[in-house]
């Protein structure tokens, strides 16, 4: 079930405005990579379909939240681009912090209480790698990039959780 929230919302247990009925729906999620939802739906949920609101919809990982970034009509179609809310971590700047000999888990922890603003986000990681990194102006979703490249790791990203883990699904 696709569900229709207002972009101020943090909670995602209800049916949120509407419950959207789409023509198509469709999330990428690459390994470190982009996260986003195409959605097709017809002309009546133009009043859900606005940018910033936001989209929770089902993956395979559970029901995740994606921000809408573009919406395009056509005829009586909207075609709606989302981003994952990890992306809303482009909002908060880190002036100047400095991991020093931090594994991963506390690296990420450090640097989600060193944003300019209260950050929303939840952070951990089991790679035991250690590692130091000054960041410098940079947003905190940089910031969890650059961590990801000089620790290693997979991002995963489940609502408002960022994690960077040794491995991720199940070998079987």
């Amino acid at each position: 079930m696709i569900r229709a929230f207002s972009a101020t919302d943090k909670v995602y247990s209800t049916n949120g405005d509407a419950v959207i009925l789409p023509i198509k729906a469709r999330v990428k999620n690459s390994d470190n990579g982009d996260y986003y939802l195409e959605l097709t739906c017809g002309a009546e949920y133009n009043d859900y379909m606005q940018a910033n609101n936001i989209i929770v919809a089902p993956t395979p990982n559970g029901d995740q939240a994606f921000r809408i970034r573009t919406v395009t009509k056509k005829s009586k179609k909207l075609e709606v681009k989302a981003w994952h809310i990890f992306y809303d971590a482009e909002n908060y700047l880190i002036a100047d912090s400095y991991a020093v000999n931090l594994d991963c888990s506390a690296a990420l922890t450090h640097f989600n209480g060193a944003t300019d603003n209260l950050s929303p986000f939840t952070t951990n990681s089991d790679v035991l790698t250690v590692n130091s990194f000054r960041c410098v102006r940079k947003s905190l979703a940089e910031c969890v990039n650059t961590v990801l490249e000089r620790w290693g790791g997979h991002l995963v990203r489940d609502n408002w959780n960022i994690s960077i883990l040794n491995n991720i699904g199940v070998d079987n």
